[in-house]
């Protein structure tokens, strides 16, 4: 069995996540409910497709933190580029419970001839206040530490170089991207 010389650092795995969640809220602001417990709120000013009366019946049952599932966040993050289409990032809430969320992130359009769009899953803890990767192109339950070599050739610290880009990705969009919605892109 090979050795692996590398050793996880928790300290920095830790803050890159707990950075990403920061990063998070601010893309995605519907995510304060969870703190806050404020679903029908937020499902209200979102206009989602669900009546009033169901908004209601969601909001007082045990489960209020469903309102949200579903929700697309979407922005721009370049104009028209080489191939004629805008770049933008889709934000979706596909999965939500009282303190974890799951949200798939991913990039369109897809660009298959040149590159792999990224696309992953992101479990946001909201009583930890933080967000880790979960899958990242189909590569599900990345381990903090791989042996060198290894079948999958996955580096050492895989996990934590997942982690490292979605902080990369996150902060790009912070910095460049533009809500779809206010600019009526479809």
């Amino acid at each position: 069995m090979a050795k692996s010389s590398y050793s996880v650092d928790l300290i920095k795995q830790m803050a890159e996540c707990d950075a990403n969640y920061i990063r998070l809220l601010k893309l995605v602001p519907h995510l304060q409910a969870y703190r806050d417990r404020s679903f029908a709120e937020i499902a209200l000013l979102e206009n989602t497709e669900r009546d009033k009366d169901a908004i209601d019946e969601i909001e007082n049952s045990s489960e209020p933190e469903k309102l949200l599932e579903g929700l697309i966040v979407e922005f721009c993050i370049a104009d028209e580029t080489s191939f004629g289409e805008k770049v933008t990032v889709e934000i979706e809430i596909v999965e939500a419970f009282k303190y974890t969320t799951t949200l798939e992130i991913r990039q369109k359009p897809v660009l298959k001839k040149w590159m792999t769009n990224p696309s992953m899953l992101v479990r946001v803890y909201h009583d930890a206040s933080t967000a880790e990767v979960v899958s990242y192109q189909g590569h599900n339950n990345l381990q903090p530490r791989y042996p060198q070599p290894n079948a999958q050739m996955y580096h050492s610290d895989e996990k934590m170089q997942v982690n490292m880009f979605l902080g990369e990705w996150l902060t790009h969009s912070l910095k460049v991207g533009r809500s779809t919605e206010l600019l009526g892109i479809t």
